[in-house]
């Protein structure tokens, strides 16, 4: 298989984790509506059920990202054979503006922006008015379209 295609696997098994964890999620939340100690002899308590509920979107957004830079600092050192270490902005930018449309790389810049926000910033903060916030979908969408761009074999 070309490594782009690898790339584009590798975020799409991460998504397909999502769906799972999101299921399995569902399903935890019905089981303490119907039984609020569920987790005691597990060793946990209901607003921890909650937490992990409501956090599943944002950790796999996380981990999508975190496939897509390794996937791009892969693609930088070995296919553009530098050896530098750019800050991820840097990165993505200086690759889509050899091979990306403008609209495409906001996209990704943009779920960048998203991950940082969810990495960095304390979560009891809003998130800025300009922030656009992603779905694991459409995160996944944005991201494998931006690979789909970069030549197949590095």
């Amino acid at each position: 298989m070309i490594r782009r295609q690898q790339r584009i696997e590798r975020i799409a098994a991460v998504a397909r984790e999502y769906l799972a964890a999101k299921s399995a999620a569902d399903l935890l939340m019905m089981q303490l509506q119907a039984d609020p100690n569920y987790g005691r002899t597990r060793g946990w308590e209901s607003r921890d059920g909650t937490a992990f509920d409501e956090s599943v979107n944002a950790t796999y957004i996380i981990r999508l990202y975190a496939e897509f830079e390794a996937g791009l600092r892969d693609y930088w050192a070995n296919h553009l054979n530098r050896a530098t270490h750019p800050p991820m902005a840097h990165l993505l930018k200086s690759v889509a503006d050899q091979r990306i449309a403008i609209d495409r790389f906001e996209d990704a810049d943009a779920v960048r922006q998203y991950r940082n926000f969810l990495v960095h910033d304390d979560s009891s903060n809003a998130p800025p008015d300009d922030l656009r916030a992603f779905s694991v979908t459409d995160a996944k969408k944005h991201l494998c379209y931006f690979f789909g761009r970069l030549d197949p074999d590095w």
